[in-house]
């Protein structure tokens, strides 16, 4: 089972749920955020980010290359944490053993602050979070030219005349569209405050039980009562809530943040799979 989500030109499918699955397509560009156990709807993407190493983010990625080889689409780029490349590397190479096949891809591991062009028009920004094991985020960042800020009020003559003398009359401007935090605590909005007003956020929101706070803390996930404090700074147009225990089915996570977050209900769209 899948779910989608579109706004604003942007659009996204995936599935998720905690400790099973959780793999994210966006278009545009159509880039990969995690790839879950290896979903067919997959196969078409060239550039993969994965967020960290636990199975029910990364476990797909070898099934996902090897349809990638099946159906002959060309190399793929995959980035993950700097700091996993070696283990991935060694994954996949296990893989390909065992099929006795060749994937063929590009393995790129990343820091915090780095980007990757993915189109013309889009690159994809890694970010700090905090789980227990290595772990990034990414924001998925879009190039926009607009006219020059000085050249407002100027006729189309004004401006064709300034082209035809070699002047540049565009400048570039970078807009945020959508962040992906992966599996973290509330503590990724100190280490990225940006999380507070990217357009489009992406966060795990795993606990619903008040009995489960320590747990949370313990296996650094986030608690939808972690919420509760950050709710007034959320600036976000859409908070896209996800990656939910199976303890719970998404209509409880809707009625719990309609009675309790109020401030941001009207803006918080489920994204969790039920059975």
């Amino acid at each position: 089972m899948t779910f989608a989500w579109r706004r604003g030109g942007l659009a996204l499918e995936g599935s998720s749920r905690a400790g099973d699955r959780s793999w994210f397509r966006v278009h545009p560009p159509g880039v990969a955020f995690d790839v879950g156990r290896g979903a067919a709807e997959l196969a078409g993407v060239t550039d993969f980010f994965l967020t960290h190493g636990h199975l029910d983010h990364a476990l797909g990625l070898p099934y996902v290359l090897s349809q990638r080889g099946v159906h002959a689409n060309g190399p793929a780029r995959v980035f993950c944490p700097a700091e996993i490349l070696p283990e991935v590397e060694a994954f996949l190479s296990a893989a390909a053993r065992l099929e006795r096949v060749t994937y063929h891809y590009e393995l790129h591991g990343l820091v915090a602050g780095e980007r990757v062009a993915v189109d013309r028009d889009h690159w994809v920004e890694a970010f700090p979070v905090d789980h227990l094991v290595p772990a990034l985020g990414y924001h998925l960042v879009q190039r926009r030219l607009r006219l020059r800020s000085d050249l407002a009020g100027a006729t189309g003559h004004e401006i064709a005349a300034l082209r035809r003398a070699g002047q540049t009359v565009e400048e570039e401007s970078a807009e945020l569209r959508l962040s992906y935090c992966g599996d973290t605590t509330a503590a990724a909005f100190a280490l990225e405050p940006r999380l507070l007003w990217t357009p489009a956020l992406l966060i795990e929101c795993t606990f619903l039980d008040p009995k489960k706070h320590d747990h949370a803390a313990r296996y650094k996930h986030l608690h939808v009562d972690d919420l509760k404090p950050l709710a007034a700074s959320l600036r976000n147009e859409t908070i896209l809530l996800t990656h939910l225990s199976r303890r719970h089915r998404a209509e409880e996570l809707r009625r719990h943040v309609d009675a309790e977050l109020p401030e941001i209900a009207e803006r918080v769209v489920i994204l969790v799979d039920d059975p």
